[in-house]
């Protein structure tokens, strides 16, 4: 899904699948306290929204719990503010939340392959290199 989330309106169901698609990524590759960290100009309400909207409903609940345990809104801000906000008050016992679990990375898998399969052709432009002119 080589696209960027910043491209599409906030509406858009390619954003929220841009944004799923990164929250897979990085969640899976560092944890989702180095998502939230890592995504400091995105407010963590975006990304649940947009794992709802996707269909990933499983994932959505996992970060929702991480959310509500924070007891912050995470909202856009800079790296630095991220970092501090997330060094204060991610606790011991979120770190049992921090891998997104086996069921909620499948739905998401899932729901993703369904999105793209829905905009194949789109997807299928986006590998098109385009000569300079």
């Amino acid at each position: 899904m080589l696209s960027e989330w910043h491209s599409y309106d906030a509406d858009c169901d390619k954003r929220a699948a841009s944004i799923a698609a990164l929250f897979m990524g990085l969640s899976n590759n560092g944890g989702l306290n180095s998502f939230l960290t890592s995504t400091y100009d995105l407010a963590a309400l975006d990304v649940l929204e947009s794992l709802v909207k996707v269909g990933a409903l499983k994932a959505a609940k996992q970060l929702s719990y991480v959310l509500k345990c924070l007891g912050i809104s995470l909202l856009v801000s800079s790296h630095d503010e991220r970092w501090d906000a997330l060094d204060q008050y991610w606790s011991d016992e979120l770190d049992d939340f921090d891998t997104l679990t086996t069921d909620a990375d499948k739905e998401l898998m899932a729901v993703l392959e369904v999105h793209v399969e829905k905009h194949e052709e789109f997807y299928l432009g986006l590998g098109e290199w385009q000569y300079p002119t």
